[in-house]
């Protein structure tokens, strides 16, 4: 394993770490003061620590014990691709569907880019759709009569 995929893979084990307790203090390490987040709702990007920490209350506004495990990462050069499974219940509003109590299973993939240690820019890309149709904000049709 080179230098460079070993620093980066032990900077994203950090950055898992952060997202799983919203520890500010650990933000401030992996995440660089003008990172840009762009997250699947549009609108410009979120940014910095703040903007990060944005996204995770409002993760754990509708999911309180929601966790993230990297399941598999991606190196090439300055730029980590990361598949995370995520697992929470849902507790809370999540996108206008009010609280159920139903258990979440679902996945993200998302691009990091690093510079000096620290993420500068992140495309994440959760699976919104997986989560509407696990909590009932959307119904998954079956297969048709027969």
């Amino acid at each position: 394993m080179s230098n460079n995929r070993e620093h980066l893979c032990a900077r994203m084990g950090r950055f898992l770490e952060f997202i799983n307790s919203g520890d500010e203090t650990i933000g401030k390490e992996v995440v660089f003061e003008s990172a840009e987040f762009h997250v699947p709702f549009g609108g410009p990007p979120l940014k910095g620590l703040g903007g990060y920490m944005q996204i995770l209350g409002m993760m754990r506004g509708a999911y309180p014990d929601i966790q993230w495990s990297l399941q598999e990462a991606i190196v090439e050069g300055d730029k980590v691709v990361a598949r995370f499974a995520i697992s929470g219940t849902h507790q809370g509003n999540f996108l206008g569907t009010p609280a159920t109590g139903k258990q979440i299973s679902s996945q993200a993939f998302n691009i990091y880019r690093f510079a000096n240690g620290k993420i500068v820019e992140e495309r994440g890309l959760p699976d919104i759709f997986g989560m509407f149709a696990q909590i009932g904000a959307i119904a998954i049709p079956g297969p048709p009569p027969a």
